[in-house]
């Protein structure tokens, strides 16, 4: 086999997961699709996208408060003032992969992100 191979990013595949999704005080069971360009929430009858460089500012929020339904959340901020919240149904692990795959590919300056009451 050729050492120069070409072997996709992982940002240049489709990722799906299994979500709850708040935005403007509704939530949604749904799906959360991203791709190299764009992030897409969908939910019988409701879709909300964006593109991946409008996130200003995200935060894992653990307090019992920020929990969508009981489960932890992420709190995204948007370029516009929105906020979204997501919930993984996929589990703790798929929650911190949705948070690295937020993080968008060549940045000029790095997403601010952290844990919500860390001091972050």
């Amino acid at each position: 086999m050729a050492g120069g191979a070409f072997r996709p990013s992982v940002l240049s595949m489709r990722k799906t997961f299994p979500v709850i999704w708040s935005l403007h005080g509704e939530t949604h069971t749904g799906k959360l699709d991203v791709t190299k360009e764009r992030i897409e929430l969908t939910s019988r009858g409701y879709t909300f996208a964006f593109p991946r460089d409008s996130v200003i500012h995200f935060v894992v929020e653990r307090s019992a408060e920020a929990r969508i339904r009981g489960l932890t959340s992420i709190k995204i901020r948007l370029v516009g003032e929105h906020v979204v919240r997501i919930a993984s149904l996929g589990g703790a692990g798929s929650l911190h992969e949705i948070s690295a795959l937020l993080t968008s590919e060549g940045r000029i300056e790095p997403l601010r992100h952290g844990l919500a009451g860390a001091g972050t």
